[in-house]
């Protein structure tokens, strides 16, 4: 009886690292780690609690890494987060991934790759959060908005889209 009461009580406190399994709905989980590497400007590997979490950075939308400027915007991450203390305030999963803001110390990385001109605000996801920073980007002509000829991330995954067929600016 003993053995069966001890086992009962450990499963109420073990849970999986990073589970949503508990979370009640419209409250982010909060998690903190060093980022090891990042794929490309907008996903990064997070070692949090020994265990590696794929990020994917919440609302905001970089060049693919095969893309023109992809290479840019994930060494501009990089020199953000790699081998930093990053503090995750995440919302949700895309495919394997933790959608997060990502935060050192008090800073907004998400924020600052858009202020930097290296991503798109991704409206469906951040509810236009990131607009203004893009538009400010824009006019001062930083980072990939140097280029008046851009294919979005969007248009670049989804070739036969109808919507980029028609503008290869268009981000949903």
């Amino acid at each position: 009886m003993r053995l069966v009461s001890s086992i009962l009580l450990a499963a109420l406190f073990i849970q999986p690292t990073f589970s949503f399994a508990k979370k009640k709905k419209n409250q982010p989980t909060f998690l903190s780690g060093v980022v090891e590497q990042c794929h490309d400007g907008d996903t990064c590997r997070v070692r949090v609690k020994g265990k590696i979490a794929k990020i994917r950075f919440a609302g905001i939308d970089c060049p693919e890494l095969s893309q023109k400027y992809g290479k840019q915007a994930r060494n501009f991450t990089e020199s953000l987060v790699k081998g930093k203390q990053v503090d995750l305030e995440c919302d949700g999963k895309s495919f394997d991934r933790l959608t997060c803001v990502v935060f050192v110390g008090d800073k907004n990385v998400n924020l600052m790759i858009v202020q930097h001109g290296w991503a798109y605000d991704s409206t469906k996801y951040s509810k236009g959060r990131y607009l203004a920073s893009v538009g400010e980007a824009k006019s001062q002509r930083l980072g990939i908005w140097a280029d008046k000829n851009l294919t979005s991330p969007y248009c670049y995954r989804h070739k036969t889209n109808k919507k980029c067929a028609l503008d290869q600016s268009y981000m949903p």
